[in-house]
């Protein structure tokens, strides 16, 4: 028994001292690419049952995005009605707008504008990524 205790003693000490010559473990890093980075404008106007939106996407970095996709999430029950501008899906909360054919890149410094029609509260998405890089979000009225 008392050789059990010992080796439980050093086992104990051995987890601690890797405890704390290690760290803590952390979550990997969400790292972007260079050169990549993106700001999107969302404006909105709402009626009894829905609201409309128009939301401009500009690359603010130096490297195009091509193709592209604009991804958020809706902070309630909103639906998609109709879109405009570029080819949607849903899964509820979440929201992906493609690049049309017409427009399958983003240059550096170059906007885009898209639209829809949601059912739904008028309330701010969140969570706004172009090709998963996060972008730097400003709301306003239509």
């Amino acid at each position: 028994m008392r050789f059990l205790r010992a080796s439980s003693g050093i086992g104990i000490a051995g987890l601690l001292l890797a405890t704390v010559l290690t760290g803590p473990a952390q979550a990997a890093p969400t790292d972007v690419p260079a050169g990549y980075d993106c700001a999107v404008t969302y404006a909105s106007l709402g009626w009894t049952t829905g609201f409309t939106t128009r939301v401009t996407i500009t690359n603010t970095g130096t490297r195009a995005f091509s193709p592209w996709i604009l991804q958020f999430v809706f902070p309630g029950g909103q639906t998609l009605m109709q879109g405009w501008n570029a080819t949607f899906s849903e899964t509820p909360p979440s929201v992906q707008a493609a690049n049309p054919i017409w427009q399958p890149s983003l240059d550096p410094g170059a906007s885009f504008w898209i639209g829809f029609n949601a059912n739904g509260a008028d309330e701010h998405p969140s969570g706004f990524t172009l090709n998963g890089v996060p972008c730097a979000v400003t709301f306003g009225s239509y």
